[in-house]
């Protein structure tokens, strides 16, 4: 059981660099921005239900806050902006028509009855998270609001005034 403990948590920390890489990777290739949720406090909210051990352990193991530290260090190099956006309601709004809806699981299911979008969860959020970016990146201004929480010991860039202001 430790051998399989170990095979994982030492596959977890071999995948974090890449993705971290892939992203700011993808986002200079479109000039793009990355939105994340702000997953702080995550284990304290979703430990909460009682759960089999086997099920925390898998759900404990993912390294969120070093997921988001080496997108930082990897965005800052390459000059890519990187905002974070709570989490609430990312995954229970419809990216088609932007109505709250039944979130079970993994799956999503709009209640709109001109819309009844169904399917991902995970995805949905992401689109969500997608729609975020793209209004934000809008000379206009965005049209849902997010507050913006900078990297621990980091200050403000000067380039983010602009976009906020």
């Amino acid at each position: 059981m430790a051998t399989c403990q170990g095979t994982f948590l030492s596959e977890l920390i071999k995948l974090t660099p890449l993705v971290s890489k892939t992203l700011v990777a993808t986002a200079t290739q479109h000039e793009a921005m990355l939105v994340l949720e702000d997953l702080t406090g995550i284990r304290q909210r979703t430990n909460t239900h009682p759960r089999t051990r086997m099920e925390r352990r898998h759900g404990n193991s993912w390294a969120f806050y070093q997921l988001r530290q080496f997108v930082y260090y990897k965005a800052a190099l390459a000059s890519v902006l990187v905002v974070l956006h709570p989490p609430a309601y990312t995954s229970q709004m419809c990216h088609v028509c932007l109505h709250l809806g039944h979130r079970r699981d993994k799956r999503f299911m709009c209640t709109n009855q001109s819309c009844g979008w169904s399917g991902d969860a995970d995805a949905n959020a992401a689109k969500n998270l997608a729609i975020l970016g793209l209004n934000l990146s809008q000379t206009r201004g965005p049209w849902l609001c997010t507050p913006w929480y900078p990297p621990q010991g980091s200050q403000k860039p000067q380039a983010l005034e602009a976009w906020v202001a």
